[in-house]
């Protein structure tokens, strides 16, 4: 079973234009991103998915691989199924472009559950132990967990409602991690669904197979991950990685 890791990246960013090129630590995002996929285990291969000639060079210049993608596709995994439509894997993740501090062992652990249940079609990942502020932050997307660690929902809201005070140890709401892990073949039925009426209204994508009546199994770890949503990001982005210097 032979596993791609496929970096989705968009030079309109709505939020933060050119986002995949701005430098963090004398590297472009871009790099730092498929650099650390390159350290997973599990993946035969990286490739950058991306709708603008910028991106395509900055790659190559690092010696990365990446290919070209139309710029009207409604989300970052209807790119990534572009991308791999004609390339012979079994297994398609879909690592978020955002995300430089993602631990490779996550990846890996999402793509084992492939080669242990054949009858799951996604996976994500998600933090144990939100945070006050994130709950409020619409940029942090939380996530809630069955008891099979399947999701139940996510949202750009803090949920769920509590009544009472709550030690936020025990809150019940993870952060989500900017991975999406297919089947292929899953992923190819994905991309002919139309966009949902949640998945338009939070502006997730994962709703689209929530939706649908499809089931996303969710990796959970105490591993801290940070996404770049904002230019302001940037800046903490250079602390923690001067702090894994020291």
């Amino acid at each position: 079973m032979r596993a791609v890791g496929i970096i989705p990246a968009r030079f309109s960013s709505t939020r933060f234009p050119g986002k995949p090129l701005v430098m963090i630590a004398g590297k472009p995002l871009i790099q730092h991103v498929y650099e650390n996929a390159l350290k997973c285990r599990s993946l035969d291969s990286v490739i950058v998915a991306t709708d603008d000639e910028r991106i395509i060079e900055t790659v190559q210049k690092f010696g990365g691989n990446a290919v070209i993608t139309p710029p009207d596709l409604p989300s970052g995994t209807d790119r990534c199924a572009f991308a791999a439509r004609s390339l012979d894997y079994d297994i398609v993740a879909n690592i978020q472009g955002d995300e430089p501090f993602l631990e490779p062992v996550i990846i890996d652990r999402a793509v084992e559950k492939f080669r242990a249940n054949a009858e799951i079609q996604v996976v994500t990942a998600a933090r144990n132990g939100v945070l006050e502020e994130e709950l409020i932050n619409p940029n942090t997307v939380k996530v809630l967990i069955n008891k099979n660690s399947e999701a139940i929902y996510f949202s750009r809201q803090n949920i769920p409602f509590v009544r009472s005070a709550i030690d936020m140890a025990s809150h019940p709401a993870m952060v989500h991690i900017g991975l999406y892990v297919y089947r292929k073949s899953y992923l190819m039925q994905f991309i002919e669904m139309p966009p949902s009426v949640l998945e338009k209204a939070e502006q997730l994508e994962q709703l689209r197979i929530m939706e649908n009546g499809d089931r996303i199994h969710v990796i959970v770890t105490e591993k801290f991950s940070f996404g770049i949503d904002t230019p302001a990001d940037v800046k903490q982005a250079e602390r923690i990685l001067k702090s894994r210097e020291i």
